[in-house]
């Protein structure tokens, strides 16, 4: 385990003050949830159901939802993106601790041993192009291609740290926005035709989502 003192240490880092400004972000969502909860009730209805479809299935049901729940287009990304930026300044450093040994985590060791084996498969592609291969790696909306693993890639790669959150998060926002505007299209065209219709395509992506997960960890067997 870590020693108070270590842990000291370890937020004068860098990586340290990475995770310091996930914790920040963190906490600046919590307080808005929180006062919308006081407050905006249907705002926060919105924020909850889109940071819990997020979450547990993934960024295109996320935006789906906030567009069931007649979110704008601004919402809809917003939320997305401060989602995944949260993550991102979590599990960037936090990769990085653990797999350099300064984090003695338990249940960090594994978890960091299937983020390198998983982003060390997708490197060597990444690395002809550079840093356009890296912002291609985070844009593209294939399955497990999404800010995380990018940047770890970029660790592995050698980019210093801003440059790598610098790459993916501007990658994250933009296949965001891409998402928010796809899908905004076919929720106005679904509406159209049916009330149900937008909650019905929610449910279809996180069929498909579920399926196609279960036929990956089918395939890796």
């Amino acid at each position: 385990m870590t020693s108070p003192q270590d842990a000291r240490g370890l937020m004068a880092t860098d990586e340290g003050r990475i995770l310091l400004a996930g914790m920040l972000l963190l906490a600046a969502y919590i307080g808005i949830v929180v006062f919308c909860g006081l407050f905006l009730p249907k705002i926060y209805e919105l924020i909850s159901a889109v940071t819990f479809s997020h979450i547990v299935i993934g960024r295109v049901p996320g935006i789906t939802v906030a567009y069931a729940m007649k979110g704008s287009f601004a919402t809809a990304v917003a939320i997305n993106f401060v989602i995944e930026t949260i993550l991102v300044l979590f599990i960037y450093p936090l990769f990085i601790m653990s797999w350099n040994k300064l984090l003695d985590i338990g249940i960090l060791k594994g978890w960091s041993a299937r983020m390198h084996k998983n982003a060390e498969k997708y490197r060597p592609l990444i690395r002809r192009y550079g840093m356009i291969g890296l912002f291609a790696f985070v844009w593209f909306p294939f399955w497990m291609t999404g800010p995380i693993v990018g940047s770890i890639i970029g660790y592995l790669m050698g980019f210093r740290h801003r440059v790598t959150l610098a790459i993916v998060l501007s990658g994250t926002l933009i296949a965001i926005a891409c998402w928010g505007w796809a899908l905004k299209h076919l929720q106005t065209w679904a509406f159209s035709l049916d009330p149900r219709a937008p909650w019905i395509i929610v449910a279809l992506m996180a069929l498909l989502i579920m399926i196609g997960f279960i036929i990956r960890r089918l395939l890796q067997r």
